[in-house]
């Protein structure tokens, strides 16, 4: 108890450098984020209109899992979610449809570089490391909280209570740099490692949860919350505490060498954003507090607005 205290302390003093997210938040490192080239910091006030080939063709061809509530899921004959509705309000504002192709998460970059895609959308956090080989066009932020079996029989408040137990991420999703941070405290203050299961799909990570074959589901956490709070799963799992980690934006990717469709879909983020259609998507899949901060307008030496 004094270890997770203290753990927690720390964390606790991080948190209150940010206002958002309910519980400890803790931040990770931007990508293209923390950029300060003029082409990734401006904000477009008038919609880019799409390259021409695409444009003539009359679509956008998104990647994504689509099977992670409330982002995107099936529903009916077709899909619905916060990234769904993003992308057909993008889709309206640049007058294009949207065609869907559903690919595993690890597979969505190589399918935007080698051009199977036009773009991916998904909970894709926006890194460093990603930035380097995709563009980002961000939209909300995301964070990373641990799901458990309802009634929480480990007793996990925390990634601190991790130590010792069975977890599951996602192939390719940024919480494998949590778990193995968690992993080395766990080492270092001599207790047992984490075992860390790395599946495929978020199905298949929730399932072996609530198999008992993993103690917590380390994921995205509008994804978490959507699971414990929906009356389908809510008797199965819970939240694991009510500490947030990893706050980071994400966004729809593009390939780098395709830097006007970037800058289309940017402007039509940017000019969503403006007009409060994102947050009142938000809003409506109760993520609001994951919303990005209003950008800072640029200004001359005289202060006025450029």
């Amino acid at each position: 108890m004094i270890r997770r205290f203290s753990r927690l302390l720390s964390l606790t003093t991080a948190a209150a450098l940010v206002a958002g997210l309910s519980g400890c938040v803790v931040l990770r490192e931007g990508g293209q984020t923390s950029d300060t080239g003029t082409q990734e910091t401006r904000v477009h006030t008038e919609i880019v209109q799409l390259p021409e080939p695409i444009k003539d063709r009359g679509y956008l061809v998104v990647g994504s899992q689509l099977a992670s509530p409330p982002m995107n899921f099936p529903a009916g004959t077709g899909y619905q979610g916060i990234n769904v509705d993003l992308v057909n309000e993008i889709g309206k504002m640049l007058g294009v449809d949207i065609r869907w192709k559903q690919l595993p998460f690890a597979g969505l970059i190589p399918a935007v570089k080698s051009k199977q895609i036009d773009a991916a959308i998904d909970l894709i956090g926006d890194t460093s490391e990603r930035a380097e080989v995709v563009d980002f066009s961000n939209y909300m932020n995301q964070a990373t909280s641990p799901l458990v079996q309802r009634g929480n029989p480990h007793n996990i408040e925390s990634a601190a209570d991790l130590c010792g137990l069975p977890i599951a991420i996602v192939r390719g999703g940024v919480q494998l740099e949590l778990a193995e941070e968690e992993n080395a405290k766990c080492l270092a203050e001599g207790e047992k490692p984490i075992e860390i299961n790395q599946f495929s799909a978020p199905g298949d990570a929730r399932l072996s949860v609530q198999a008992g074959r993993t103690a917590a589901f380390l994921g995205n956490t509008p994804v978490m919350r959507y699971i414990a709070e929906s009356e389908a799963t809510r008797d199965v799992f819970e939240m694991g505490g009510e500490a947030t980690y990893q706050l980071q934006p994400i966004g729809i990717i593009t390939a780098k060498d395709q830097r006007d469709l970037k800058e289309s879909i940017q402007s039509a983020t940017d000019v969503l954003q403006a007009n409060g259609t994102i947050d009142k998507l938000l809003a409506k899949w109760k993520v609001q507090d994951l919303a990005l901060a209003a950008p800072e307008k640029e200004t001359g030496e005289s202060g006025e607005d450029k």
